[in-house]
This record gives structure tokens, C-alpha cells and sequence, in this order.
């Protein structure tokens, strides 16, 4: 199988989605262990990585600089962003840069990377771990179309892909980036709810998760929408039908639309703190 880079991929951080991503692509055999280096502080992390996935795993930097061939998946937290990419800029030369920092603007990397580096900015969510992540990419104006290929082929090991403009990710990332949280708190109370009529708990889980699985393969599948499956389930006078009317009259549907945009509020602050 056509490997996505020649050269190394640099992974700065080795937590739960660089090791996701890492997982993802040495499983669809996009790379081969060897080519991937890690960088990651924790020393139990560096050993657990080592191990587990037989890579290169270093608790900083070395001399090594890494060139246009090369990749950098700079996933580490944004409040820590600033003082990581001061010591890796000067290592980096013409090198595809992909971070998955939430709220670093492309242009806040331009203030200390040099502006020949290639930028892309990606956010997964969470279900990358298990291959069924969404991830939204946007580019630099520097970023070529192959380099825009090395980036999706890189996230599409470990789910779906979509490009879009950069002023679409504070949106984009509050629902597909916050989702797994929003639908998992509708399944919690659905099991909550389930444990108080007398339902085992984890059928419930298995049918809750079931059936959100189901309806999102269906969205995807047909062109119908939310409201038409809404209404084609609810039969007049029917159970499903209390239970919208319910929902609608303790104000849920606008709960969730005031819940995106403190999402959305809250991921421009952290734009601005960085």
C-alpha cells in the first residue's frame, strides 16, 4: 500500500488523540512504525507508546531538523501551544505543519513559524479512536493540493473529512468537535430514565446507542431530514409524539441552540487568549 509521506512523521504529544491517530494510520498501513517519532514528556507515555506501537519516543526534541519530506501532527493542549512550538520551529524547514490545538488560529502559528511552513488546522473528535472519527481541516494559502492530500488521507485512517474555511471552525468543531458530549448526554438521561422504569442498565445503553447509530446512518444514507424522521416516527396521538411535546415545552430544542453558541463564545475566547 503507497505509504502518505516518504519521509517522518513528528508527533509533538502522545496523548489520547495523537495515540489515536497514530493507531489509525500504522492500522490502514498508511505508515510503517519506523517513520513515526514521538515526542512526549510523560515518561509512563513514552514507554507505553514505545511498546505498544514500536516507535521512536523521545521526552523532548533532539539536533534534528525535518524538512519538506517530512510531516508535523502537533497535538498537544492550547494552553501549552505557544511555549512547544517556540523550541520547535527552529527544527522545522518547509515542513507540513497539521495541528490539532483547539482555538490556535492558523494565523497565531505565523507568529513563530517561519511563513514558507505550510499550515494546516484539523479538528477530530473523539470517536477517532475507534476509526469513526470527523475531522475538520482547513488550509493556509501555502498548503499545495498535495499537501492537502498528505493531511486528509491522514485523517480519513481514522474516519470522515471535511474541508472547510478556516472561519467555519470555532462552528464546525461546537458541533462535530463537542458532539460525542452532546449525544452522550441525551443517551445518559435516556439510561437514567431507562434504570427508573425498571430497565437494565446496560440494555438501555445498548439501546440508546443503537439507536442513535441507526438514525445517523440514515441521515447520511437518504436526503430526509431530521424533521422528517422526527415526524414519520411520531404518529398522532402516539407515544413519541407526548414525548416531542414534552421536550418542546421545557424548551430543550432552544436549550441545544443556546448551548452552541456559549460553545462557539467560549472557543472564540480561547482564540484570543492564545
Amino acid at each position: 500500500m503507497e505509504k502518505i509521506i516518504q519521509g517522518t512523521l513528528l508527533v509533538v504529544g502522545g496523548g489520547a488523540m495523537g495515540e489515536a491517530i497514530i493507531a489509525g494510520i500504522l492500522d490502514a498501513g498508511k505508515l510503517e512504525s519506523p517513520q513515526i517519532v514521538v515526542i512526549e514528556p510523560n515518561p509512563e507515555r513514552r514507554v507505553f507508546l514505545e511498546q505498544r506501537y514500536q516507535l521512536k519516543v523521545l521526552s523532548e526534541l533532539d539536533g534534528r531538523t525535518y524538512g519538506a519530506d517530512d510531516v508535523c501532527l502537533f497535538a498537544v493542549k492550547p494552553q501549552i501551544a505557544p511555549k512547544v512550538l517556540a523550541g520547535l520551529a527552529e527544527h522545522l524547514d518547509g515542513t507540513l505543519f497539521i495541528s490539532i490545538a483547539i482555538g490556535v488560529t492558523i494565523q497565531d502559528y505565523y507568529a513563530l513559524l517561519d511563513a514558507d511552513i505550510p499550515v494546516v488546522r484539523a479538528m477530530p473528535n473523539m470517536p477517532v479512536s475507534i476509526g469513526q472519527g470527523m475531522s475538520l481541516i482547513s488550509c493556509s494559502d501555502n498548503v499545495s493540493e498535495g499537501q492537502a492530500r498528505i493531511a486528509t488521507q491522514l485523517f480519513e485512517s481514522v474516519g470522515a473529512v471535511e474541508h472547510i474555511p478556516e472561519e467555519w471552525q470555532s462552528a464546525g468543531a461546537t458541533i462535530s468537535g463537542s458532539g460525542p458530549a452532546y449525544f452522550s448526554y441525551m443517551i445518559d438521561a435516556l439510561i437514567e430514565a431507562g434504570d427508573n422504569a425498571g430497565l437494565p442498565t446496560d440494555l438501555s445503553k445498548r439501546l440508546a446507542a443503537h439507536t442513535a447509530v441507526g438514525v445517523s446512518k440514515l441521515l447520511l444514507a437518504t436526503d430526509r431530514s431530521p424533521r422528517e424522521i422526527m415526524y414519520a416516527t411520531a404518529s398522532p396521538g402516539g407515544i413519541t409524539e407526548a414525548a416531542l411535546q414534552t421536550m418542546d415545552t421545557r424548551g430543550v430544542h432552544s436549550a441545544i441552540k443556546d448551548a452552541f453558541v456559549a460553545a462557539v463564545e467560549r472557543a472564540g475566547e480561547l482564540e484570543d487568549s492564545f
